[in-house]
């Protein structure tokens, strides 16, 4: 078994100091036609070219944006930073140089719209790799010499010119990336996803945080639907809408995201709806918006649901119906009393319906997708009373007979034609997990894979025993094993798989072709009986959980395999990796005075973080004098700033401070500023703007200002005018990512910068 080393995750550094429009906005009726060609009602959007920040700032003042701007020249971005602040939305919109258009610091997959204003020398490759699929590339008129052939050959597609002449182009979808519409991937309920993109997980992606654990995900059309339901973007994880089901408020600002429960029906996704019960209804809503699309008459509190292509299957304790999910007229229904295991696929339409328990005989039925019309039933199987999950794949039906506990007893795969129903073979086994076995079956294109082994004989606690963790291959058509390998203990989750790898354990991965297993202990699934990871869209996916095992990743998290072939890559042993250092225009005395014993110079006081002073405070605590520093009640109030404010490594808008020769210095983090006031009358000295979120108060030391970023660098000011001495790369790889609503780096500094004699220590990583 292959341990990744998460250590790459993480890098320790220290250091000697000394040495170191856009888019439009629909507030525009002439923007209009842009936005709208572009489908975009929220997400990471980069503008090339800084002169004019106006549309940025209007934009992100929807709260539904994260805007980056880029400009070669430094006296641009400063005034395009001194705009945005006027304007209340930095953090939202914010600006940054950019030392080469040849590379810009963005991972793969992760931007949805770029806009070209100038910086006309970046490489179309380059756009073209940051942009998410279906990603938009907006060139403003007269910018640059492009025209329909040269973005065709670089790989763009559905490509216009608006009546202003900004020319349009989009980055398809790639054939290795696949989606995850049902909580069993699709409305077959084969957990198997086909995307060949998904490899062991190297790098995050993406991360935001939750305030409680949460169950459930689907993805379709690049957007994420947790519970019930929260809705981000799939490939920077940027949140979009919420919605309360239960109460049906379209992001209500006192939202907080409910749990789905076992006896309703879970939402199903599609690229442009997301359908759901909400209020005891099936609806549609547009997956773009949140917005109600259409109700579908007929059928309350439907106990599941699914899709396929135009067609929305419903069944409750008395019917299955199936409606056409553009109009809502009803195609077919079928009385069936206790209707259950929906699925279907391009021709048929599989369920069991009866109750057992008014004695009635379970009856698994098939029938067909449009007209509803039988095609076969059988009620002559004694096992169908405890059937749990059914699917669907070529001729071949998986009935599988899971006893959802700790023991190995009652789990079983029944096997049966889809033409007709009848058995073809059957399997009992001991599904390798510690909790809700699961008997699932997973087909790959010529395999049925089964997860086994764990505790066997349950109960008879005397005789309980192990069975080694493994996955095999079996001939869908007669059951028997064609190959096994080793596997990860599933511990109250099931596993699923892609045509490559069987997830199972913590973060287990079984390569089906070599065997080879490769561990990730960076997280771990969710408890789920039906996923508890989503590997789509070319990631992994997790949702936020409880579990204390060890400390780990948490809150929603997309990860990604290693770098493409050929790009820059993080994991290289440290000697080989370049940090740049660049010298500012000021310098100050290495000889300089250290701040006096009574200063507070660093954050909770001293290198021991101990959180206590040496001297003994005023015997009666007044008020000397207050400042306001920013006003966050004006910050917009979309979707986005959901996630600021849920973020668990900065608390409010303005950090503690740090107190030393006469000035108190704090950082107003989503804003990326760090801040000097005089400590005697609270007026302001100076402002520094960083590149990401600044955590904590800067390190005051012989004349400096020390601090470091979430864009991984680290910064040295004078402390008394704020101005640059110098700054240092310490992230490995100028990667961005999104974290917590924000642009960030994949290799962020956070914390205080710990000062020992003259050298600087901190930490670059997640």
């Amino acid at each position: 078994m292959k341990f990744l080393d998460c250590r790459r995750f993480l890098l320790a550094l220290g250091v000697p100091i000394f040495l170191i429009g856009i888019l439009g906005t629909p507030l525009q009726a002439e923007d209009k036609p842009a936005l709208a060609l572009a489908d975009l009602h929220g997400g990471l959007v980069v503008q090339l070219g800084g002169a004019d920040t106006s549309k940025a700032a209007e934009l992100s003042r929807t709260g539904r944006y994260v805007i980056n701007v880029l400009d070669t020249d430094p006296a641009v971005v400063a005034e395009s930073r001194k705009s945005l602040n006027t304007n209340g939305v930095y953090g939202f919109a914010s600006a940054e140089t950019l030392t080469t258009p040849d590379h810009l610091p963005y991972s793969e997959n992760v931007v949805n719209a770029v806009v070209l204003h100038a910086l006309k020398e970046t490489p179309l490759s380059e756009i073209h790799r940051i942009l998410t699929p279906r990603g938009t590339f907006m060139v403003s008129p007269g910018v640059a010499d492009l025209d329909a052939a040269k973005l065709e050959a670089a790989g763009f597609d559905t490509i216009s010119k608006i009546d202003d002449g900004t020319l349009i182009a989009h980055k398809p979808w790639p054939a290795a990336m696949d989606t995850w519409s049902h909580p069993r991937h699709g409305s077959d309920g084969n957990a198997v996803s086909k995307d060949t993109a998904v490899g062991p997980p190297e790098r995050v992606r993406w991360v935001a945080a939750a305030m409680s654990e949460v169950e459930g995900l689907v993805t379709e059309g690049g957007r994420n639907f947790y519970g019930g339901v929260l809705a981000r973007d799939s490939f920077n994880g940027l949140r979009l809408w919420h919605q309360d089901l239960g109460k049906g408020d379209l992001n209500d600002p006192a939202f907080d995201l409910p749990r789905l429960t076992y006896d309703r029906a879970r939402p199903v996704a599609s690229g442009k709806y997301l359908f759901a019960i909400a209020k005891g209804k099936l609806v549609a809503f547009h997956a773009a918006t949140g917005e109600l699309a259409r109700e579908y008459e007929g059928i309350d509190e439907p106990d599941e649901i699914i899709n396929h292509r135009d067609v929305i299957i419903a069944a409750d304790e008395n019917q299955v119906r199936a409606f056409s999910t553009e109009t809502a007229e009803e195609l077919w229904h079928h009385d069936a009393g206790d209707a259950r295991n929906l699925a279907a696929n391009d021709e048929t339409v599989t369920l069991i319906r009866g109750r057992p328990k008014r004695g009635e005989k379970s009856e698994a039925m098939a029938v067909d997708l449009y007209s509803g019309e039988l095609k076969w039933k059988r009620s002559d199987y004694p096992w169908l009373d405890q059937v749990y999950r059914v699917v669907m794949h070529g001729e071949q039906m998986a009935y599988e007979v899971s006893s959802l506990s700790d023991h190995d007893d009652g789990n079983a795969l029944h096997i049966l034609s889809s033409k007709d129903g009848q058995l073809s073979w059957e399997l009992n086994f001991a599904p390798g997990m510690n909790h809700n076995r699961q008997a699932r079956a997973m087909f790959t294109e010529d395999d049925l894979w089964i997860l086994h082994g764990g505790k066997i004989n349950t109960a008879d606690k005397e005789n309980t025993s192990r069975d080694l963790i493994q996955v095999s291959a079996l001939d869908p058509k007669t059951g028997e094993t064609k190959k096994t390998h080793p596997a990860g203990l599933a511990h109250c989750f099931p596993p699923v798989a892609t045509p490559n790898y069987v997830f199972a354990g913590v973060m287990d991965m079984t390569d089906m072709n070599t065997g080879d297993v490769v561990a990730n202990r960076i997280t771990k699934a969710n408890c789920s009986r039906e996923n508890g990871w989503v590997p789509a869209n070319g990631l992994i996916y997790t949702t936020p959980k409880h579990c204390t095992c060890w400390p780990m990743l948490r809150g929603f998290v997309a990860m990604a395999p290693a770098a493409p072939e050929g790009a820059y890559s993080a994991s290289r042993p440290i000697e080989e990796i370049v940090f740049p250092v660049k010298k500012g225009s000021a310098s100050v005395d290495p000889k300089a005075a250290n701040p006096g014993e009574n200063d507070w110079p660093t954050y909770r006081g001293d290198r021991w973080r101990s959180g206590s002073a040496k001297s003994a405070g005023p015997d009666v605590i007044d008020t000397q004098w207050s400042v306001k520093l920013a006003d966050p009640e004006a910050l917009p109030k979309g979707p986005i700033l959901f996630d600021w404010i849920e973020n668990p490594y900065v608390k409010g808008p303005v950090t503690a401070s740090t107190v030393a020769n006469g000035h108190l210095y704090v950082a107003y983090s989503d804003a990326h500023e760090v801040i000097a006031l005089n400590a005697d009358t609270g007026a302001e000295t100076w402002r520094f703007t960083a590149r990401s979120r600044v955590d904590t108060p800067p390190t005051i030391h012989r004349g400096l200002a020390l601090f470091g970023d979430h864009a991984g660098y680290v910064y040295a000011l004078t402390a008394d005018t704020g101005e640059l001495v110098w700054e240092f790369q310490a992230a490995p790889i100028d990667e961005r990512i999104v974290a917590y609503g924000q642009v960030e780096s994949a290799f962020p500094v956070p914390g205080a910068v710990l000062v020992r004699g003259d050298t600087a220590y901190f930490v670059a990583g997640r």
